[in-house]
């Protein structure tokens, strides 16, 4: 097909070519080869861009090519939990399941302000990813329930929890002299429907038993600290 477009396009150029040859002589020669170039440039670029396709389609780089990550999700449990975690990112890792994770909490450093560690002890990595549920707990045990945790505006990162290293969150409230005492927490881990019981360790958290019209306690995301140690 290319060859009979040429061609025709020979013949149209040649036709002005005479045409200009016979009106303005030296002129119409100019003119001519002008035109000439352009047709050849013209072919040029026609079979430059179906090199360009058959290269693209022969190379085969999307059905062959293995991809990693495929998912947002994927993409965050790779750099992004390689920086937060240990270095031992696996896009193949597994949610971190609560039959996994072992609960901790102790003092931040901050006045009303807490951090839970969440212990991997399986034997394989897991990802964690968004805020936990946090329900407060007081000292007469599970009927003896206080506010929900409300989460805060923080950004949650995607973080892989190698065996035997700990992910973190931080839980801080507003204190209530006059309100309700409670020392323990109902953990759930992001993603799962599971709680574990975590117990305060001396430390106690006071606030209104009802939570009242505003929340007195707030949760970040999972992903404050994670690796081995505190």
């Amino acid at each position: 097909m290319r060859t009979k477009k040429y061609s025709a396009l020979a013949l149209v150029v040649a036709a002005a070519g005479l045409s200009l040859t016979a009106c303005g002589g030296a002129d119409g020669s100019d003119a001519a080869s002008g035109s000439g170039s352009t047709s050849t440039a013209a072919s040029g670029s026609t079979d430059s861009k179906s090199s360009d396709a058959t290269g693209s389609d022969s190379s085969g780089s999307d059905s062959t090519g293995s991809d990693s990550s495929g998912t947002k999700l994927s993409d965050r449990t790779g750099t992004k939990a390689q920086s937060a975690g240990s270095g031992s990112a696996s896009t193949s890792a597994s949610t971190c399941k609560t039959d996994h994770l072992t609960g901790t909490a102790a003092a931040s450093g901050v006045k009303n302000e807490i951090v839970v560690s969440l212990k991997n002890t399986g034997s394989t990595t897991c990802t964690m990813h968004g805020f936990p549920g946090v329900q407060l707990i007081g000292p007469d045990g599970l009927g003896d329930t206080g506010p929900d945790a409300a989460r805060t505006d923080a950004k949650a990162p995607t973080v892989t929890v190698g065996p035997g290293e700990e992910n973190r969150f931080l839980l801080r409230w507003i204190p209530d002299s006059k309100g309700k005492k409670f020392t323990r927490l109902s953990v759930t881990p992001p993603n799962e429907t599971v709680s574990e019981i975590v117990n305060l360790d001396g430390l106690d958290i006071t606030v209104p038993a009802d939570g009242g019209s505003s929340p007195d306690v707030f949760v970040d995301p999972v992903g404050y600290h994670v690796g081995s140690g505190k």
